[in-house]
């Protein structure tokens, strides 16, 4: 969809669908993977008449993005995530958090970029029980997704406690995640993954990426296009700034909020609206 509005602040929004999610069709091939992806929105934006344009992602956007990005920095006028780069958690990272327990100064910039890493055995727990689903998606995910297209039972379990996994507190009770979420929210997901029957299309992107992108996207340095990076508490993992400018050189902001998860765009909308608009003044 495109929108040009004066509620869009003036700007032109092109929002797409990744292949075989919302009312898109899934890819007739395999092996399109996230990078493909990302060269296919810029032809997309090119088409539009848009030669240059500001990228704005969370969880798969944010991956896609940062490779559109990598791929065609010329044209990007700057970077927006809320979602860092997930193959920037090695050993650096692990590292520099083991030192921030005994030595926070050394390490953290904020006393929130500490708070959002820490507890160490917290972040642990919480990333062993919250990513089984990005390994069976990753490694199988025709023998889920396929069960997923024929029971609508297990559509709503399988959406669900993703949803409300990444969508709550480390203190919150797991239906806390729905209750952030919103119901309604998560009923309409259901209904267009059901309508569209594409449980089983969703999940080939976490195969893809993690077959033939993943070790790619180690590499990835973006030097000199301006990135915004936002940061909420029930996000599934979290990377410090330091970290973070070994793949975004060229960071120009870095919010940390109070409230929003995963799907920031839906828990927490007011910030991302907030955080993208104020980045893009500050660019302009």
């Amino acid at each position: 969809a495109v929108v040009s509005t004066q509620s869009t602040g003036g700007y032109s929004v092109v929002v797409p669908s990744l292949p075989g999610l919302g009312f898109t069709d899934p890819p007739a091939v395999t092996g399109v993977t996230p990078a493909i992806m990302a060269c296919a929105y810029h032809k997309l934006m090119c088409k539009l008449g848009y030669q240059k344009y500001v990228i704005h992602g969370g969880d798969w956007g944010a991956i896609i993005g940062t490779m559109l990005t990598y791929t065609y920095p010329e044209h990007v006028i700057g970077l927006h995530i809320t979602m860092n780069n997930p193959t920037n958690f090695g050993w650096r990272n692990i590292l520099q958090t083991i030192v921030g327990t005994v030595a926070p100064s050394l390490v953290y910039t904020t006393k929130q970029e500490q708070d959002f890493i820490h507890p160490i055995l917290g972040l642990g727990d919480r990333m062993y029980k919250q990513f089984a689903y990005f390994h069976a998606q990753s490694c199988i995910p025709d023998c889920y997704g396929f069960g997923l297209v024929d029971s609508p039972t297990g559509l709503i379990g399988w959406i669900g406690m993703i949803y409300s996994a990444v969508s709550r507190a480390r203190d919150q009770p797991l239906d806390a995640g729905i209750k952030n979420f919103g119901m309604d929210n998560i009923c309409a997901n259901l209904s267009i993954f059901w309508a569209m029957r594409n449980a089983q299309a969703s999940m080939r992107i976490y195969y893809e990426f993690w077959w033939n992108d993943r070790d790619m996207m180690e590499n990835y340095t973006i030097p000199s296009v301006p990135v915004a990076l936002s940061n909420f508490p029930w996000e599934i993992l979290h990377i410090t700034k330091f970290v973070s400018k070994r793949t975004y050189g060229n960071i120009k902001q870095y919010t940390y909020h109070d409230r929003g998860g995963h799907f920031s765009n839906i828990d927490n909308t007011e910030a991302v609206v907030g955080d993208l608009t104020s980045f893009i003044a500050l660019i302009s």
